[in-house]
């Protein structure tokens, strides 16, 4: 194992304990055994397995952004540029510097983006996915930082020990599972006292609208990944007067004027990710508020303010304008 890979691994060292009976773990060549159960989790490619036992929904869900996550290599979500760090510090509201030698959990970490963003802010990053795609391509586009560690495990059994971090972050992962607030209370205990956690997960809004979406989304759910991958090109629509008309009805998306095949290609992604989960639970800031203080965090706050107040406004867009974006200190 060379010098990177060391330090990788050493990330994980205190934190990690058995996700089946929370032992401890002994780090071996290929796996990672459990003294207490005997159950051993493999290494694969430097990254550690640990999503063995999912129930079915898990299981649509993996491999619905298994086959997402290859295809962002086809897409601008792997351009990691400067700007990257501003988009994240922008979404987060937390100073560039809060971040320095900080010990972070991307609970849900797809292609890596916000990994790769906050590592190159100066945090030690664990990185963890569902899906065989999302911690590969992440590993990939992180192996040369020696502050992320990479590993693949379920947010319903995260192989850590309670408050292991000082900043847990959830971004669009937690309504994609089959109980968005039974999610949420797997990540907040592994908060440390003081530290942060921010999630970001879809607001209610629109009934019609979304109502007709999951009409669409039931269709293509009968489709192949690939093939329903391929359908949601059909919903980027090049009218702009019939795009005007569906938008208020579906989830589509205007077809690019530039025709640039990866601007094409990265909207496609992008309804992919709206059309193939199972599961896509809508929520109000309010509700996301009432479990924060449920699991003892403070000072919480929406880090993408109230857009709309009047009540046509809200039930077309939601009052923060389509997702809710919170953060808060555990006390």
């Amino acid at each position: 194992m060379d010098s990177v890979a060391t330090k990788k691994r050493a990330i994980l060292g205190p934190v990690l304990s058995c996700p089946s009976c929370h032992g401890h773990l002994d780090e071996e060549q290929e796996q990672y055994a459990c003294a207490a159960c005997g159950t051993n989790y493999p290494v694969h490619n430097g990254i550690p397995r640990f999503a063995s036992k999912l129930s079915g929904g898990e299981n649509q869900i993996r491999r619905s952004f298994n086959h997402q996550h290859l295809k962002y290599l086809d897409s601008s979500f792997l351009h990691f540029g400067p700007d990257l760090m501003e988009q994240w510090l922008r979404d987060i509201q937390l100073p560039g510097d809060f971040f320095r030698d900080k010990l972070v959990l991307d609970a849900g970490c797809g292609s890596g983006r916000w990994t790769y963003a906050m590592a190159s802010l100066g945090a030690r990053v664990v990185a963890v996915d569902l899906t065989e795609a999302g911690v590969d391509i992440t590993g990939r586009a992180t192996a040369h930082l020696e502050n992320v560690a990479t590993l693949q495990a379920s947010i319903f059994d995260l192989p850590f020990q309670p408050q292991s971090f000082d900043l847990v972050v959830s971004w669009g992962v937690l309504h994609h599972t089959p109980n968005t607030k039974a999610a949420f209370e797997r990540v907040a205990p592994l908060v440390r006292r003081g530290g942060q956690l921010y999630v970001m997960v879809y607001e209610r809004h629109n009934p019609v609208k979304f109502l007709c979406t999951d009409v669409i989304r039931w269709l293509l759910r009968w489709l192949p990944e690939d093939r329903r991958y391929r359908a949601c090109k059909l919903l980027l629509i090049k009218n702009r007067l019939l795009y005007s008309a569906l938008t208020r009805l579906i989830i589509c998306t205007p077809y690019p004027a530039s025709d640039d095949p990866l601007d094409v290609s990265t909207r496609q992604l992008g309804l992919y990710d709206a059309y193939s989960p199972m599961f896509n639970h809508l929520h109000t800031w309010q509700e996301v508020f009432a479990w924060f203080h449920e699991q003892d965090f403070d000072d919480v706050m929406l880090t993408k303010p109230v857009r709309y107040t009047s009540r046509l406004d809200i039930l077309q867009q939601g009052e923060c304008g389509g997702s809710v974006n919170v953060r808060g200190t555990r006390t």
